[in-house]
């Protein structure tokens, strides 16, 4: 499989990057200095003649969203059906039935991302595009460095999952192989997804 990375230099894009090309995909990593992900042009010129898309950015000024807007537009020009936004866990519900990024002890430094997240995620769902979006979250905490260890659940839902002990984490590495696993399988498509260690 083709595959454009957007945001292949960043931490998790970097992940998804390296376990695709473990896995033997031909991946196109980009990065701020070669995509404006922003900008449906500049995407339509990057991704075309790609099976897929991962994107996996962050930023200011409502960047999330406007990537998310972007995407959209730019991705049936560009003949690619398919894409996987990395997302926020800030957006899964927590028992109370609101959102974690609404939560008063939610952390200052990342709420600003968070909401941006959500609302991109608002974007996907009320969109009537004909590509085949898939939407991760990550636990709303602990995303962890580490490497795979294979042994994660992946679900489409709005709550964390978590293990027996009723603990929701997962390592980078995990985090990414479970990506990768839903561009080869086609699973969850117009879906929010999330995945957690098992262990």
């Amino acid at each position: 499989m083709k595959v454009a990375i957007i945001g292949a230099t960043g931490n998790l894009g970097g992940a998804v990057a390296r376990e695709a090309a473990a896995r033997g995909h031909d991946i196109t990593p980009l990065g701020s200095g070669n995509i404006d992900v922003t900008d449906p042009d500049s995407i339509k010129a990057a991704v075309t003649g790609h099976d897929a898309v991962v994107v996996s950015v962050k930023g200011s000024d409502r960047l999330v969203p406007r990537a998310a807007e972007a995407l959209l537009e730019a991705l049936p020009s560009a003949g690619v059906n398919r894409v996987i936004f990395l997302g926020g866990g800030g957006s899964l519900q927590s028992e109370s039935g609101r959102p974690f990024v609404e939560s008063p002890d939610f952390p200052a430094q990342y709420l600003e991302t968070a909401l941006d997240q959500s609302e991109a995620l608002r974007i996907f769902r009320s969109s009537e595009t004909p590509v085949e979006w898939s939407y991760a979250s990550p636990p709303p905490v602990y995303l962890v460095p580490g490497d795979k260890t294979g042994a994660y659940l992946v679900e489409a839902r709005d709550t964390p999952l978590a293990n027996e002990n009723g603990e929701s984490r997962i390592t980078i590495g995990d985090y990414a192989s479970a990506i990768v696993d839903t561009l080869e399988t086609g699973a969850f498509v117009r879906e929010r997804f999330t995945a957690a260690a098992t262990d």
